[in-house]
């Protein structure tokens, strides 16, 4: 295959191969956008465009990938780069409203014709004509409950709903058998819509309360905890209080961080923490930082990472904040005997709760019912551990971003089972009636 050229559509495509790789969404944009596959800068209209097709092709895989069956015998047979271009060119005719239906096929298969030739180029022009004829059916979860041409098995309406929602079926039967089919339903509708951007203003900022009173004043603006902002897709503002949301980044007076993660913590209570507080899953940290901006004394935040906790101090020079003191080190085998504060421990975890953030994650080798309790099991060892270095009379934080029982409540459970010194003093979790906040839960323990 030769090299692609610069383009929004060329550059979403070796993004997704990078995922196929095994990068994340997140890394493998960032990998294509400092460079661009044609080694030239691409505009902003190319680079939102490939931002797009990346997130939005990787969310709905599952639905393009029946879609396609539909109308080609033997998909699998085709070059992957080739399949991966048909999935974004079908999902530019149901999701990208802007773009016509024909500029839709003539850009693919001008692409396929480049990459593969005139004999495959018109395996696409076929393949994708004919999706066009199968029109607004494929709209209607009804649609995916049949295999090509209607022959095969019947598939049950369960499994349908699964593929029009691109989720695999064993986590969508998680929060059937959790939740109900109700608040499953919801959950698998908002797993698919496109996720609510948000930023956190620095309390801290000379200009904090009138910058958060102009954010909440654009349109598609809604309040997340007490002092973030989430914006509908698309709609973060591009200048508040005359100048640009980059500007004030620039400048320290706000980050960007999941509206999720920002109400968890005031679910919590933990931004009334008195410190000194250790963050013994830091990752990058934005959650040390949001404590801090709020008053908080973080002492010690440490992750096993280098390449994520690398950024931390970085993060708080900009923000103006006192730097924690920063350390290599595994929560599961904490390197102080005894800490004589509160400890947050932001645990790795499945992810289910922010699918729509991180579609990688549908991917089905990403995750499956054996990882998922392997990292219950991982949770549970970094409780344990970090549990026996509280002191009487402080608190252990739980949170994740994934919305299984297993690795959330159970999690706990079986930590409370362990050490009798520990009671349960708050759980939290996003509600599943909520149109669009990130799938977050959050416990709060005290040793007595």
């Amino acid at each position: 295959m030769e090299k692609l050229p610069a383009s929004g559509r060329a550059s979403a495509l070796a993004a997704i191969m990078l995922v196929e790789a095994g990068r994340t969404a997140q890394e493998a944009l960032a990998e294509v956008l400092r460079a661009g596959p044609g080694s030239r800068e691409l505009a902003a209209q190319d680079r939102h465009l490939c931002a797009e097709l990346v997130y939005g092709c990787l969310r709905a895989e599952l639905r393009l990938t029946h879609i396609l069956a539909r109308v080609l015998p033997n998909p699998q047979r085709l070059p992957r780069p080739l399949l991966l271009l048909l999935h974004q060119a079908v999902y530019a005719m149901l999701f990208q409203a802007r773009v016509p239906d024909h500029a839709a096929v003539h850009s693919a298969v001008e692409l396929a014709h480049r990459l593969f030739g005139r004999k495959l180029s018109g395996v696409a022009n076929g393949a994708l004509r004919s999706v066009q004829r199968l029109g607004r059916d494929v709209l209607l979860p009804e649609f995916y409950a049949s295999k090509r041409n209607g022959k095969g098995s019947a598939q049950t309406h369960w499994e349908a709903l699964c593929r029009y929602y691109s989720l695999p079926v064993w986590l969508a039967d998680i929060w059937l058998s959790a939740y109900g089919r109700e608040a499953a339903l919801a959950l698998m509708r908002r797993s698919f819509e496109r996720p609510r951007s948000a930023v956190r203003v620095n309390a801290r900022h000379i200009s904090a309360r009138a910058l958060r009173v102009a954010l909440l004043a654009c349109e598609g603006s809604a309040a997340a905890g007490e002092w973030g902002v989430a914006f509908a897709p698309g709609a973060v503002p591009q200048a508040a209080l005359g100048q640009s949301i980059a500007l004030w980044q620039e400048q320290g007076a706000l980050s960007f961080q999941s509206a999720g993660s920002q109400v968890v913590l005031h679910e919590l209570g933990l931004t009334r923490w008195q410190g000194p507080v250790w963050d013994a899953c830091a990752g990058y940290g934005g959650k040390s930082a949001a404590l801090l901006e709020r008053g908080v004394t973080v002492a010690l935040s440490s992750d096993c990472a280098f390449a994520r906790l690398r950024h931390l101090p970085k993060l708080c020079r900009r923000l103006r904040l006192p730097v924690p003191g920063v350390c290599l080190a595994d929560a599961g085998k904490p390197p102080l005997a005894r800490w004589p504060g509160p400890i947050l421990v932001d645990a790795p975890c499945s992810g289910l709760g922010v699918l729509a953030r991180r579609p990688d994650i549908r991917r089905g080798d990403r995750r499956g019912p054996q990882q998922l309790a392997q990292l219950a099991d991982l949770q549970l060892r970094l409780l344990h551990a970090l549990a026996s270095r509280l002191v009487p009379g402080q608190e252990l934080a739980y949170l994740t971003c994934t919305l299984n029982p297993q690795e959330n409540e159970h999690v706990v459970d079986r930590l409370l089972g362990m050490r009798p010194e520990l009671r349960a003093v708050r759980q939290w979790q996003t509600p599943h009636e909520h149109p669009w906040l990130e799938g977050m839960y959050g416990a709060l323990l005290v040793r007595i």
